[in-house]
């Protein structure tokens, strides 16, 4: 077991925390739309459908949540319509937000969005109809001996371009612990944590908190990056010694197992 991240979070943390008026009531603001997909599925009863308005004004930072509805589809198919309460006093007109969905069923990610819906803000409108995307459900390890959790995977592609070298010591890497299901990692200057969520091939990262260390601005892109790619993370796949995260549609980055320095 690696140590813990807190060792090197030597710089103030960016954290990201709950939306205050989930707390009390509030005046509420309200997004409708629909979520569907176009391929012929026909949803259980207890299919989980979540929606969610994110602050996606910072692109250095992981986005913020601002509202979230988690419901279930009780027999309903696509498309299926929703309603999203918020407290106007948490929107700021100067930044920009987006909505993103996705469906699970038994616990596992099925659908998806990977496009972004603006809304509310500098002209976008009240109202979306999010299309989602297959995730997909091919096994997730071709076994070598390692596994998802308790792995050090060290971060050798982003984007379909090669992983930037780290600072000294410190390597671009991502690091998945069971315990509260907690994420540790690094772009290569500053450290990252987090948590995830692991369904068979289905993955959801929350990248919570960064240090702030400037960097040199090779490093600095690659982390926006890095933290983009895990925000997008839907399935991975495992084969050798080599994890693949993946936004339903396309590779977003790749590791390599590793042993820790």
């Amino acid at each position: 077991m690696s140590a813990p991240i807190v060792s090197f979070v030597t710089f103030a943390l960016f954290t990201l925390t709950s939306p205050s008026w989930a707390q009390g009531n509030a005046p509420q603001g309200m997004v409708t739309g629909t979520v569907a997909y176009r391929e012929r599925v026909t949803l259980p009863p207890d299919a989980a459908i979540d929606v969610r308005l994110e602050d996606t004004t910072a692109q250095d930072k992981p986005a913020k949540l601002v509202a979230e509805s988690i419901f279930a589809a009780a027999g309903q198919q696509v498309p299926i319509p929703f309603q999203l309460s918020y407290n106007p006093a948490d929107i700021n007109p100067a930044h920009t937000y987006q909505l993103r969905a996705n469906i699970t069923t038994n616990g596992t990610m099925r659908f998806t969005s990977t496009t972004a819906y603006p809304v509310i803000t500098l002209g976008a409108p009240a109202q979306a109809n999010i299309v989602l995307y297959p995730v997909q459900t091919s096994p997730p390890v071709k076994r070598s001996g390692k596994r998802l959790q308790g792995t050090y995977w060290r971060l050798v592609e982003l984007n379909s371009k090669p992983a930037v070298p780290g600072m000294g010591q410190t390597q671009p890497y991502i690091e998945l612990h069971r315990q509260e299901s907690r994420l540790e990692g690094s772009s290569g200057c500053n450290g990252v944590v987090g948590t995830y969520i692991v369904q068979q091939s289905a993955l959801q990262i929350s990248p919570n908190a960064v240090t702030m260390m400037m960097c040199p601005s090779a490093l600095m892109e690659q982390e926006q990056g890095l933290i983009n790619a895990l925000k997008a993370t839907a399935n991975y796949k495992i084969d050798g010694d080599t994890l693949e995260l993946s936004d339903g549609k396309e590779v977003v980055a790749r590791f390599q197992a590793q042993a820790r320095n």
